[in-house]
């Protein structure tokens, strides 16, 4: 009598999917922090006995990661991390342009004043921030906070599923450009005016300002990325 395979248990399913979204969460920290450098190869095994999981989450981690564009799997090298590159950081930005500045005006549109208060509150966190003097990482992190705030009210699941992917990928870049104090401020002078323009429900001079801003962010990095090896390079 012929033998059956027997499938993994739904729970078992569950589990391994679990330890895979942890193990890509912890790599992702860690290259979008720096911590992993563009060109550093990611060893499975290593990565295996550190975190105390088996091989199979973390190679499907990886993969999760090469999709996300953080990473590039070679048929001989394995995982490296990808390069930071003038190229993609203008596809980043550009997507960006292209789609932030058509939901907004589509959020505004249907914001009630629950959403503005959240708009608003994320604004205040980001300023406070600011004062405190808090971390890029702290910094990017509620950057992305106020624009998902400013975003979520348009009902389009699917673009803001996109828009998060672009945002985890930008990350990266966000924080070369987020550390120096005159791009601080001049980010917080843009966040107030979006903002001011969000809650007059001005969607058309919104739409104007966010792009202007993500133009600005675009163009701080790469002038950023040309000061360096890597990015003088891809230029």
């Amino acid at each position: 009598m012929p033998q059956t395979m027997t499938k993994p248990a739904p729970e078992a399913a569950i589990k391994r999917q679990t330890v895979t979204s942890a193990v890509a969460d912890a790599l992702r920290r860690r290259i979008i922090a720096g911590e992993y450098p563009g060109g550093h190869q990611i060893r499975q095994e290593a990565v295996a006995a550190e975190l105390g999981v088996s091989r199979i989450p973390v190679r499907e981690a990886l993969v999760q990661l090469e999709s996300e564009g953080l990473v590039v799997i070679h048929t001989h090298r394995g995982a490296v991390v990808s390069e930071l590159d003038i190229e993609d950081a203008l596809d980043i930005f550009d997507s960006r342009i292209l789609l932030e500045p058509f939901i907004i005006k589509r959020a505004i549109e249907r914001a009630g004043e629950a959403e503005i208060r959240n708009v608003q509150a994320a604004l205040a966190q980001y300023e406070r921030a600011l004062q405190q003097g808090a971390d890029p990482a702290e910094l990017s992190r509620l950057n992305w906070a106020l624009h998902i705030a400013m975003l979520a009210p348009a009902g389009r699941p699917r673009t803001l599923a996109v828009l998060q992917s672009l945002y985890g990928t930008a990350d990266r870049y966000m924080r070369l450009q987020i550390k120096g104090k005159a791009a601080q401020s001049r980010a917080m002078e843009d966040h107030d005016a979006l903002v001011a323009a969000y809650v007059a429900r001005d969607a058309v001079a919104a739409a104007r300002l966010l792009k202007e801003h993500i133009a600005r962010a675009r163009e701080d990095v790469i002038a950023g990325l040309k000061q360096t090896p890597q990015g003088a390079s891809a230029s």
